[in-house]
């Protein structure tokens, strides 16, 4: 039986402030316990240490890493080649989107976002209802 979303811990990977304090509002009113890094190392640095996340929301522009590379890498890795990755971002262009889908992301979600988009792709993505 899927976990529901109370059981689910989601690592949010976004340096903006504002940003990252939007994404986590969102995914804690959809239900999830929430996770949050703001750069590359913090998110290795959760990964590594703590129990693996249900999902990651990945920005693509991070201060200390691409986030497109980051999901190459992540893709590679055996510990977390299967954690669920949306990638969250303010690029839009079709390539973008093409790009991040070919390198593995589950799914793309572009800023600006509404909770409902957010919680809908979350559910999805995790496959509960």
């Amino acid at each position: 039986m899927p976990k529901t979303a109370a059981q689910c811990t989601v690592l949010v990977v976004e340096d903006d402030p504002d940003q990252a304090a939007l994404a986590d509002l969102r995914v804690s009113m959809a239900g999830y316990n929430v996770r949050l890094a703001h750069t590359r190392r913090e998110m290795f640095t959760d990964l590594i240490t703590k129990p693996t996340p249900d999902a990651v929301l990945l920005d693509v522009m991070l201060p200390d890493g691409d986030g497109f590379q980051i999901l190459a890498g992540m893709r590679r890795h055996p510990k977390f080649a299967l954690i669920p990755v949306i990638m969250l971002t303010a690029k839009t262009e079709a390539e973008d989107i093409q790009r991040g889908l070919a390198l593995g992301a589950d799914a793309y979600v572009t800023k600006p976002y509404s909770k409902d988009v957010l919680a809908d792709t979350l559910r999805q993505v995790l496959r509960h209802a």
